[in-house]
């Protein structure tokens, strides 16, 4: 619609509502002359009835006088009621399209058997009394005519020749039909041409139409003159107004003249937004100038922030990489005095004699303390080559059997200290896998010791390995305190840890679990909890099968 203009829309419009108001015309005008013609032939039929009608009753009421003598004597001349009115109605049609005739079932007379539309008019008028006229367009030899029956009441003077007793031989030498007064007499039958009437039922509806048409064309172009003067015309001005602005042109004013009064309007608001936009743009270089200035000056203070922030930048990448290359320094530096303290505090503890318990006793705080720091910074160097982006795996082939056997000869002496019972289980079935062997026992390492730190005295931690769906699984299972829902996730980040101080056997970094997870992601592998608030927990370090040798 968008590309259709509004003069042929208009046009269209009128051209479709006078097509719809011509066919609609011109079907009323077919029907309503056809019901006048019809209803001017039912009146010349019943005309015709009448009159027909009026000769049967004068000669009717003249038998007196045709059948008696001057000398006053009876002689029956044969000139009776139905002979009469039949020769009259033979003499009307005589020399014409029109047929007036006398019909019943069974007649004296062959000729005037019915035919098909007097036997319906002839059934209806026997079947019920109050039906005294049957009518309508059929054909006739041949010929659409309309056609029009009566019927014909029995009378006292009727009953002489077609009375009771039925058979006895009347005056015409005819028998009697036995009829009463309550018999049906028969019928007029009359027909009509309809050529006349049909001729001046078209000229009627011709002369209608051309009037019609008349009229309809007067009115449309009327109306779409008054349109083209009052609404295109100023549309227009406006359409060649509007592409004098889209070229830069915006001095310019229409006149209202000769335009309705909502164009009119139009052309005001027009006028007023054009003035308007000539103001502004008188305006607009240099506001234009204004603002390309305020945007320089903008960009240039960016472009300063910009510098300032690489510098700044480049400032903090030095100082991670120092803080990084620092924690590295002091965590290999710090190993070394840390491995002499572990094992001089286990040489002491084993040479202590039996009956100094107590000195015993510190050398063992001594050990296990070193052991804990020692492995604090072991994770923290971990996580500084994680963020250096240093972290190297190996790929070959390793025996889980072995690196649970090594996990179990770390972590027993460690949950025997608490009185956690810790043990290990490996499946037959199990295969060799191709992963990092000293990063798996890492995560191993790490999950038990979490899972003996929660685990109250009396508790169990048990390592299991098997294979399961979607490849082999480890699983560190403990019968703890357990982890919240909510806290599932945020385990694995580092430094956190859940606030559960009333259990926990000794302090942490919080970095354990997030260096296994860490160490399974480089390797391909998959890591999850399971767990609920005092119902123990399950970690799961989950092998993938592609990752199964052979």
């Amino acid at each position: 619609m968008k590309k259709v203009s509004l003069k042929t829309i208009y046009l269209v419009a009128l051209s479709a509502v006078f097509a719809v108001s011509f066919l609609m015309f011109v079907l009323f005008d077919l029907q309503s002359q056809q019901r006048q013609t019809e209803a001017a032939m039912l009146e010349e039929a019943r005309t015709f009835a009448r009159e027909m009608d009026a000769v049967w009753q004068f000669m009717d009421n003249s038998q007196p006088v045709i059948n008696t003598t001057t000398d006053g004597i009876y002689e029956f001349k044969g000139l009776h009621c139905s002979r009469v009115g039949k020769s009259v109605g033979a003499l009307f049609s005589k020399g014409s399209d029109y047929t007036i005739r006398y019909t019943n079932f069974n007649p004296r007379n062959l000729q005037d058997e019915p035919d098909a539309f007097e036997t319906k008019a002839l059934e209806k008028f026997n079947a019920d009394a109050a039906v005294t006229e049957h009518y309508g367009v059929t054909d006739f030899q041949g010929i659409e005519r309309f056609r029009y029956a009566q019927a014909l009441e029995v009378d006292k003077s009727c009953l002489e020749c077609h009375g009771e007793p039925a058979g006895e031989i009347d005056i015409t030498g005819k028998a009697k039909e036995g009829w009463t007064l309550d018999s049906v007499g028969g019928a007029i039958s009359i027909v009509i041409p309809l050529d006349q009437q049909q001729q001046a039922m078209r000229d009627n509806v011709v002369r209608d139409v051309a009037y019609f048409l008349f009229i309809t064309l007067l009115i449309g172009a009327v109306v779409y003159a008054v349109t083209t003067f009052f609404v295109f015309r100023p549309l227009d001005r406006m359409k060649l107004a509007f592409a004098d602005m889209g070229e830069g042109r915006l001095a310019v004013s229409l006149d209202d003249a000769h335009a309705a009064r909502e164009i009119s309007r139009l052309i005001e608001r027009f006028n007023s937004t054009a003035a308007e936009l000539h103001t502004m743009y008188d305006h607009l270089e240099e506001q234009v100038e204004s603002r390309t200035d305020e945007l320089r000056k903008a960009n240039a203070a960016l472009e300063r922030q910009r510098d300032t922030l690489e510098r700044l930048n480049v400032e903090l990448a030095k100082e991670t990489q120092f803080k990084s290359d620092l924690l590295s320094m002091v965590n290999h530096e710090l190993r070394t005095p840390l491995t002499s303290i572990i094992t001089f505090a286990q040489i002491s503890r084993e040479a202590c004699p039996p009956d100094r318990a107590s000195e015993r006793h510190s050398w063992e705080e001594i050990e296990k303390n070193s052991q804990i720091l020692l492995a604090m910074i072991n994770d923290m160097l971990d996580i500084a080559r994680s963020d250096a982006g240093s972290i190297r795996t190996a790929c070959e082939p390793m025996d889980l059997g072995d690196i649970v056997s090594s996990v179990r000869g770390t972590m027993t002496p460690l949950a025997q200290k608490y009185d956690v019972a810790f043990c290990t289980r490996v499946a037959s079935d199990v295969p060799l896998v191709n992963g990092d062997f000293e990063k798996t026992q890492r995560m191993l390492e790490n999950l038990a010791s979490n899972a003996i730190k929660f685990t109250p005295d009396g508790g169990t931690v048990e390592l299991r390995v098997d294979v399961g769906e979607g490849g082999v699984r480890l699983r560190m299972i403990d019968d703890g305190i357990g982890i919240a829902p909510e806290d599932h996730e945020r385990i694995f980040e580092r430094f956190f840890q859940v606030d559960s101080t009333s259990t926990r056997k000794y302090n942490g970094s919080g970095l354990g679990l997030a260096l296994v997870r860490e160490y399974a992601a480089v390797q391909g592998f998959s890591v999850s909890v399971e767990s609920e608030l005092g119902q123990g927990s399950t970690f799961t370090i989950t092998i993938p099968s592609d990752a199964i040798v052979g």
